[in-house]
């Protein structure tokens, strides 16, 4: 099997988990960070989250070296997690000078532990921290891992968010707010047909383009878009 295949494959298999009645949230995750040490290339990997409290604990691990847990459960107050966690973005250092004086004592005992490359990606659930994605490295010229292993971060983060059972008429509810938001895209893609002179396939392309160029979500484009129609406005181009 491929680094590309087992990467798929590792990803299927955590959205099946997540379909499953009562998944084993731990066990997903131990595969999960194991996994993302392989397709990451990375010499450790492990998923930091925070309690109740607010402190940082280990979530899983791909090693349970002693010298490793122990570089992550110093990270209380400084570490590459604490930072991915304040800031909400990801985070590279590499170099054993720079780890040491980005977070004195914690960076001292990455370096000693044997790394001289670190990256932190953030778990994160519609605007709240939940924890991050360690991957530590002993050659500090390999590059970053950055969508992939962003890939695994929010795949942990969905393992442990959707692991509580929805209720049945919520899904329900959540499938009819999708439908909605899809008629509304096919009202908007009707009227820039017309208005542009174009067939339906192109006007939804414009339509996604109006949403990238813009930054704006899809069905909000959508719906400014027959909003402007309804008050007899000519949406801008």
């Amino acid at each position: 099997m491929t680094r590309l295949d087992r990467t798929a494959a590792s990803l299927a298999a955590a959205l099946d988990a997540i379909v499953r009645p009562e998944p084993d949230v731990a066990d997903v995750l131990a595969h999960l960070v194991a996994d993302c040490a392989y397709a990451t290339a990375a010499d450790a990997c492990a998923l930091m989250a925070v309690e109740g409290n607010g402190e940082l604990s280990l979530l899983a691990a791909e090693s349970h070296r002693a010298v490793e847990l122990e570089l992550l459960q110093i990270q209380r107050d400084a570490g590459p997690c604490v930072d991915v966690i304040e800031d909400g973005t990801p985070l590279h250092v590499s170099g054993a000078d720079a780890i040491r004086e980005r977070w004195d004592p914690v960076g001292a005992a990455v370096v000693d532990a044997g790394f001289n490359g670190v990256e932190a990606y953030p778990m994160r659930w519609r605007g709240t921290m939940l924890g991050g994605l360690n991957l530590f490295r002993v050659d500090s010229e390999v590059p970053p891992a950055g969508t992939l292993a962003q890939a695994y971060a929010d795949m942990a983060t969905l393992v442990v968010v959707q692991s509580v059972s929805v209720d049945v008429d919520q899904i329900r509810a959540r499938l009819h707010e999708a439908l909605s938001a899809r008629g509304l895209v096919e009202q908007a893609k009707g009227v820039l047909a017309y208005r542009e002179d174009v067939d339906l396939g192109d006007a939804y392309t414009l339509l996604l383009g109006r949403a990238e160029s813009s930054g704006t979500p899809l069905t909000q484009t959508a719906l400014d878009i027959v909003a402007d129609a309804v008050a007899g406005d000519r949406p801008r181009g």
